[in-house]
């Protein structure tokens, strides 16, 4: 199997095991924080401005995943936590960008947390709430072996992938 269907056949297992969507980015140029999947992203980024630092945030930590050779955890400007994890395959390399998760804090703190977003980017309350009830919330734990996890289904694809 080619690379690029390998990692998305990574991609996509992943998906059916954590329930978190992720997505494939080979260059700066193919940087576009737009193609993230979950719709509380998608609502912030109806702001120009939330949209903006998504770009900077995801560019941000592409890059240093790629020249590092390491796997990013962060906070993005949002509060989600997110990791990039650079890929190696046979004649493609990039980074691999996660879905954000929720801390159970976050769950708790999420009226303050919403009013917060709502008023720096002026967007919808409602809409925003609704949407933040879908984000999956983990534990430490859970994103650490999350992360694990995508590590391993990469490997195995990467075995049977070709140039």
């Amino acid at each position: 199997m080619d690379s690029l269907t390998a990692i998305q056949r990574a991609m996509d297992f992943y998906y059916e095991i954590t329930g978190l969507r992720s997505y494939f980015v080979q260059g700066v140029n193919d940087v576009d924080s737009a193609k993230e999947k979950n719709f509380f992203c998608k609502t912030l980024k109806m702001s120009s401005k939330a949209l903006d630092h998504c770009e900077a945030c995801t560019l941000e930590n592409y890059t240093n995943a790629l020249n590092n050779h390491e796997i990013q955890m962060y906070s993005c400007h949002a509060g989600l936590v997110k990791w990039s994890i650079p890929v190696e395959f046979p004649g493609v390399t990039g980074v691999i960008v996660s879905e954000g998760v929720i801390s159970s804090q976050q769950v708790a703190d999420k009226d303050n947390w919403i009013d917060y977003l709502v008023e720096k980017y002026n967007l919808p309350r409602n809409i925003l709430m609704e949407n933040y009830e879908h984000v999956v919330e983990m534990t430490e734990k859970e994103v650490d072996d999350s992360v694990k996890l995508l590590v391993a289904l990469l490997d195995y694809y990467r075995s049977l992938s070709v140039e």
